[in-house]
């Protein structure tokens, strides 16, 4: 039998590990050297080369979201020269990611390493920041609202945006209505008009002379419910859709948003928008618009109220609001608060089936019931849940946020489907 000699041994063996550690292996005085990532669903993995210089005094990790982000470090100061490893737990849910080391020394000289880029195309994002977002479940798609006045029509059966107007205005709250056979999207405007579209086409079909700013409407039996800037003087104006003629004014606070009781003629829970403390108001009408009952809050402020997280349950008798998923009957009275923890809810749904869907800034969907509200279930989600929609026998549409800061209005959306 062959002997192989001691000093091949140590060769092979010496090879071997350089094979395994190939960042700890490589240093230069002057420059470092990124490797190729290594990736998985929801982690990366980086090695680079060692800083060799006496001055060195810390790695920092950095990542961008896209070409032209600068890029935000990721990790607490890596002190050690040697320390060229570092494991990116918790990767932001988008197409692209790309990945720098920079090296700081005490003289205050930092030393850039090259870029390595993480490539998802299968991810979709919507580079969209809306206010608020509506489904049409009949035509599987979502009606996304922002601020400066943009409405964007997003196509649920073929992925892409299909239509997008910029309307020119600051808008508020929207809702839709059929009129004269056509779907008809109502737009409030902060300059006293409130425009009417073609849902479908995003043309201008009519335009109702408000006079003043508004921040929502209703449609309801052919009668446009506005909330406008009127402020002590009636900001409630209700519009006849036909003869654009006003019908009646009522109202206690301006520029809010209020919304349908489900399975009721016309009646109205108002959420203050401006107001603090947040305030809640009731409004019955009748067929024509004529003006039948106002109800004050009794609370003023003893619960929480949210108009921008304000959800009926499909009964009309009750609905829920605010990050603390506070619940009321149809009459403004508080019941009860989802059991929550230190989570914090941004978005409401219903299955129809006695469950109530939350999505929470904790990258999940907590499942409630709608009797008792016993919390049943957690579902993760990849990005912030913003807006839940239940979408027929699909399951549930839930938009996200691939960033938690300013939530309020969230930067970009992914769209995920939850079964």
């Amino acid at each position: 039998m062959r002997t192989i000699p001691v000093f091949l041994i140590l060769v092979i063996l010496f090879a071997a590990c350089k094979k395994e550690n190939p960042a700890t292996q490589n240093s230069f005085p002057n420059k470092i050297v990124l490797n190729n990532l290594q990736t998985s669903l929801d982690s990366v993995v980086l090695t680079w080369s060692v800083l060799d210089d006496p001055n060195f005094n810390s790695y920092s990790v950095i990542r961008k979201e896209n070409p032209l982000d600068p890029g935000v470090s990721i990790s607490y100061g890596i002190s050690g020269s040697h320390d060229t490893r570092f494991v990116d737990k918790h990767i932001p849910y988008t197409p692209y990611l790309a990945y720098q080391i920079i090296g700081q020394l005490r003289n205050g000289q930092s030393i850039s390493s090259n870029e390595v880029s993480y490539l998802r195309p299968e991810i979709k994002v919507v580079d969209i920041n809306p206010f608020d977002v509506q489904f049409d479940n009949q035509n599987r798609q979502l009606y996304f609202f922002e601020k400066n006045g943009i409405i964007s029509i997003y196509n649920l059966q073929n992925n892409q945006l299909v239509k997008s107007l910029n309307t020119g205005s600051t808008i508020g709250y929207c809702d839709f209505g059929i009129y004269n056979g056509i779907k008809e999207l109502y737009v409030p405007r902060n300059d006293g008009w409130l425009f009417v579209y073609n849902a479908q086409t995003l043309e201008i079909i009519d335009q109702i002379n408000v006079g003043l700013a508004s921040s929502c409407v209703v449609f309801s039996n052919n009668m446009l419910y506005i909330s406008s800037a009127a402020w002590t003087n009636r900001p409630i104006k209700v519009y006849n859709r036909t003869t654009k003629s006003l019908i009646a004014e009522n109202g206690d606070f301006e520029l809010t948003r209020f919304k349908k009781i489900p399975n009721s003629n016309t009646e109205l829970i108002e959420i203050t928008i401006n107001i603090g403390p947040t305030d809640q108001d009731y409004y019955s009408f009748g067929e024509n618009g004529n003006f039948i009952l106002h109800q004050n809050d009794s609370y003023h402020g003893d619960y929480p109220l949210d108009a921008s997280i304000f959800e009926f349950f499909p009964s009309g008798n009750k609905y829920i609001t605010s990050s603390s998923g506070a619940i009321y009957n149809r009459n403004m009275a508080f019941e009860a608060t989802l059991p929550r923890g230190n989570l914090e809810f941004t978005s409401f749904c219903f299955d129809g089936q006695q469950s109530i869907f939350c999505g929470t800034t904790s990258k999940t969907v907590e499942v409630y019931s709608e009797t008792n509200y016993t919390h049943l279930r957690s579902i993760p989600t990849k990005a912030y849940p913003y807006r839940l929609f239940k979408d027929g026998n699909n399951g549930f549409i839930c938009l996200s946020s691939t960033t938690i800061s300013n939530y309020s209005v969230p930067t970009k959306i992914i769209i995920e489907t939850i079964q």
